[in-house]
């Protein structure tokens, strides 16, 4: 049975109707072509590959995120997710004309815009650090310590385990606490957030935040700002992007 020719789509751009097709080369997946498809002042980029279901592959993964840094070179874009295949370009058309609103509004959203994508961890270490830092800074967790030197020994095992609890919930308090002034002091600077799922234990913050890149600067002093403050109280922050918005589409 012959293979039917299908067309995969890596992202939506925006694109000036009067510009023929562009061809960004044979970067695509296993190195096809690489091509826009119009509709009014949108377009598609796509790649013709077999029409089947794929799995996905650190090869095919990295080739979708170089076809759409690269689009970012040509216009506006809105990342597509991995492994989206139409039969053929009258399909793609389809696609374009029926999404042509919502595809407009998000290119207006996040024109001049790039994700920024940072996580703050917590290694054991550093957590070490932060509930001794709760232990010093507690009166109540001061207050125990002293009752449980003067109880009498019947009392003083309830004690410490109040006392362990008392720690537990003061040294969480204070990463949130922590966590929650880095997130809304980011947030402030950038045009929109979204939080991101933990995979690791250890990443106690993951998010991505949608800036002007005429704010980056501003965003990235900011970002200084708080590494100064609280790396030396045990969080490391990591700083990823700039990337295509692909938490915003």
């Amino acid at each position: 049975m012959e293979m039917v020719d299908g067309r995969y789509i890596y992202c939506i751009i925006d694109w000036d109707q009067k510009k023929p097709p562009a061809n960004l080369g044979n970067i695509g997946i296993s190195e096809s072509p690489v091509y826009t498809i119009a509709h009014k002042d949108i377009c598609a980029v796509v790649s013709s590959i077999p029409f089947k279901q794929m799995e996905s592959n650190m090869n095919d993964i990295v080739a979708h995120q170089r076809v759409v840094e690269a689009a970012r070179e040509i216009g506006t874009v809105l990342p597509v997710r991995f492994g989206v295949i139409l039969k053929n370009e009258e399909g793609i058309k389809k696609l374009l004309t029926g999404s042509y609103k919502d595809y407009s509004a998000k290119i207006v959203q996040v024109r001049g815009k790039d994700e920024i994508g940072i996580k703050v961890l917590l290694g054991k270490a550093s957590l070490k650090k932060i509930e001794a830092q709760a232990q010093e800074q507690s009166d109540e967790i001061q207050k125990i310590k002293s009752e449980i030197s003067s109880a009498q020994p019947g009392t003083s095992y309830f004690m410490k385990l109040r006392l362990q609890d008392a720690v537990k919930n003061e040294t969480l308090r204070k990463i949130d606490q922590m966590v929650g002034e880095i997130n809304r002091t980011l947030g402030s600077g950038a045009q929109d957030t979204k939080m991101m799922k933990n995979e690791v234990g250890e990443i106690v913050l993951n998010a991505a935040y949608l800036v002007d890149r005429n704010k980056m600067n501003e965003f990235d002093t900011k970002l200084r700002e708080l590494r100064d403050r609280f790396e030396s109280q045990g969080m490391t922050i990591h700083r990823s992007g700039p990337w295509a918005p692909y938490s915003f589409c």
